[in-house]
């Protein structure tokens, strides 16, 4: 990689673990408002298809027109060798893919290993990405959200990993899911949604914050917190303050903390990246509209794990309390 700049032999990370319509978007937005945080969306989508699909950045170019990403992937291929753009990015997706499934063999027979090339490429782009933002020594975040690749991150030479498991009451995540929303790639939605299921979310949801657990306790005490949707949304400044606390930075003098959300360059992730100032709020809507059937069915098949997050089984309890915090594992 060609650079003037002084590079840190160590990169810190990001993680946003966890399943989908948690806020992960809108959680790694107000990270990247942080003066040393870089918000870069779902990047090991980057590979596997935005950049072949000619998918829209947060900024609202298609992803390889834009100026920033163009950057980004021109620095990283220079440090991969030989290989042309199209079949750097290609070797990388299939290696993704390959390491980075909730059940993935190769990562299981690699145990705590992860291959050079693999490695050397992974922090390449991270690094990649922090230099095109001018800030080189800033912590990049990731919000794939799959615990897989997070086990690849933490076993990944140079890669300092701090993992966010972000958590949303399995409930409101059905009811989102419960809904069908047509392609419309202009607008951030790349394929069709189709609506999912209640048992399918609520066993899907248990599986993956599972996992997302033992990622946390991979990484180890000390680099990782857990984070509800509700408490972020309820006070997005007080979440990336403890997010910065985690990594070791200073809360922002406030930029976060004032008025919407302001995208940078995310990639992937939910369609709400495509605005240029997000409004954040708590959403309940399903308390009153879910089907009671489905909360119900939800609320049963989650029921310890929802009492792990501190979710309160009915509606009309105590106000949840925070659980912001650092994890202890």
């Amino acid at each position: 990689m060609r650079t003037g700049l002084k590079l840190s032999t160590t990169r810190k990370v990001i993680y946003v673990a966890g399943y989908g319509r948690s806020g992960s978007t809108l959680l790694d937005i107000a990270l990247g408002m942080h003066p040393s945080i870089v918000g870069a969306g779902e990047l090991t989508a980057l590979a596997r298809h935005v950049w072949r699909n000619g998918e829209f950045c947060a900024c609202g170019a298609p992803v390889p027109e834009c100026g920033y990403w163009r950057t980004v992937v021109g620095r990283w291929q220079d440090g991969a060798g030989e290989k042309g753009v199209a079949e750097a990015l290609a070797w990388l997706a299939a290696a993704s893919r390959r390491y980075e499934g909730l059940a993935s063999p190769s990562r299981i027979v690699a145990a705590r290993r992860v291959p050079a090339d693999i490695a050397k490429a992974t922090k390449g782009l991270f690094d990649a990405i922090a230099l095109a933002s001018g800030k080189p020594e800033a912590a990049v975040v990731d919000s794939s959200k799959l615990p897989g690749r997070g086990l690849v991150l933490a076993r990944t030479p140079g890669i300092e990993l701090h993992v966010i498991h972000l958590v949303r009451d399995p409930r409101a995540v059905a009811f989102s899911l419960a809904k069908s929303y047509s392609r419309d790639v202009e607008r951030g939605l790349q394929k069709e949604l189709r609506a999912k299921h209640a048992s399918y979310v609520a066993l899907r949801w248990m599986m993956v914050n599972h996992l997302a657990e033992r990622l946390c306790a991979e990484v180890g005490e000390g680099r990782v917190m857990r984070l509800r949707y509700e408490d972020f949304v309820a006070d997005p400044a007080a979440a990336v303050a403890s997010a910065a606390s985690l990594i070791g930075f200073s809360a922002a003098p406030g930029e976060q903390a004032q008025g919407a959300l302001r995208p940078g360059h995310q990639v992937a992730g939910s369609r709400h990246r495509m605005s240029q100032a997000i409004s954040v709020r708590v959403d309940a809507a399903w308390e009153r509209a879910m089907d009671p059937g489905s909360k119900s069915l939800v609320a049963l098949l989650t029921r310890a794990q929802m009492k792990r997050y501190n979710y309160p089984f009915h509606l009309d309890a105590e106000p949840l309390a925070s659980t912001m915090q650092k994890i202890e594992v």
